[in-house]
């Protein structure tokens, strides 16, 4: 383990190749605090009054596994409290089935079949609208685009849009729009918000 310390403001950096980890402690006259971060992006906190032998866990990063970015992949969604914790999204299906039921979900699931709008687009036939299915409590997925409008022109916005595949409304944040694929869907038990897909 490499040590570095800098200045006499009890800040220390260390360095532990074996473990794959960087930590910082900084020391207080009465109190030691602790933090860590791991190559796997799981930063915690510990601290230890003097006179103790133990640090104790103030804060982590990582609350259950589904706090791990994208582990069940584009289209998967992970509850910590179902086993498997990861199952793709209703209409999709596991991209590599061998992959998704040896545990290793990161490739995510695949549409069963093409979105209206697809199909319009390929053999130019029009077709009936595709319509959307809502999953309430949710964590909301990353990189949405934003637009300040009604939750009913919302719906429209997205529905308009052929590559719109995903929206959500809240009150504080507006109109969010999806894109691409949808990664790091994840069920919360309470609160979150209401996720509306294609």
């Amino acid at each position: 383990m490499d040590r570095y310390t800098y200045g006499n403001d009890g800040f220390q950096l260390l360095v532990d190749n074996q473990a794959d980890a960087v930590s910082f402690i900084y020391s207080f006259p009465n109190l030691s605090m602790f933090f860590t971060l791991s190559s796997q992006g799981i930063f915690e906190g510990r601290y230890r009054n003097k006179g103790k032998k133990n640090w104790d866990v103030n804060f982590q990063s990582l609350q259950t596994e589904c706090d791990v970015y994208g582990l069940c992949g584009a289209f998967g969604n992970c509850n910590p409290k179902k086993n498997p914790i990861c199952s793709c999204l209703r209409g999709f299906e596991p991209k590599n089935i061998e992959e998704w039921n040896s545990g290793n979900w990161t490739n995510g699931c695949v549409r069963k079949r093409l979105l209206q709008c697809e199909k319009m687009n390929q053999t130019g036939d029009k077709v009936e609208n595709d319509g959307f299915l809502k999953l309430e409590t949710m964590k909301l997925p990353v990189f949405a685009a934003r637009s300040y409008v009604s939750i009913e022109k919302c719906r429209e916005l997205c529905l308009n849009n052929c590559s719109c595949i995903a929206y959500a409304y809240d009150a504080g944040i507006s109109c969010m729009t999806w894109t691409g694929s949808l990664i790091d869907i994840q069920k919360f038990s309470s609160e979150g918000g209401d996720l509306i897909f294609d």
